[in-house]
């Protein structure tokens, strides 16, 4: 299994993986897909993370991608990274995908200096994973998600000490 930079070559196959892993979840809105051709149209999109899982040079199996967001505080911004959306195929889940393609994701954010993953999502697969509750660094959420499935993981010790504040997404995601 590779784990890509998206090309556009790759577009259409990603449509369809999210589509299909997400048309099961109770909790979606149908809206992943356009979420993230938005995201693409934004002028902070870069297309380094974003990333897709591939078992041949022509399959794309798995798709996530990390955008830029702000937590504002009282006397500062930090730009973090959220990820939106995670997806596998349903018939490659189960392998551990996911996992590996996150941790990509979280890599390749590290080294582009980001301090921080953000994720509204299932807090026992994401807490496996070293996820937490964004409230336990005072960051709340200002998308009207359930309580507790706004997690963040920092991705260096002490990347949130003292960073407080909301979590502010850019317009593509309301």
């Amino acid at each position: 299994m590779s784990f890509e930079t998206i090309q556009p070559m790759d577009y259409d196959q990603v449509d369809q993986v999210v589509a299909a892993a997400f048309a099961p979840v109770a909790e979606s809105t149908g809206t992943e897909v356009d979420l993230i051709h938005r995201i693409r149209d934004t002028y902070d999109y870069q297309p380094s993370l974003e990333v897709v899982a591939k078992p041949s040079v022509d399959r794309v199996v798995a798709h996530g991608l990390l955008s830029p967001v702000t937590i504002r505080g009282n006397w500062h911004t930090t730009t973090i990274v959220a990820l939106a959306p995670l997806a596998v195929d349903p018939e490659w889940q189960g392998q551990a995908i996911g996992s590996e393609l996150l941790s990509e994701l979280e890599t390749r954010a590290r080294q582009a200096g980001f301090s921080a993953v953000s994720v509204v999502g299932d807090t026992t697969y994401y807490g496996r994973r070293g996820y937490v509750m964004a409230e336990d660094f005072a960051i709340h959420n200002t998308l009207p998600v359930r309580m507790g499935n706004s997690l963040i993981k920092p991705l260096t010790p002490g990347a949130l000490a003292h960073v407080g504040g909301m979590l502010e997404y850019p317009a593509p995601f309301k």
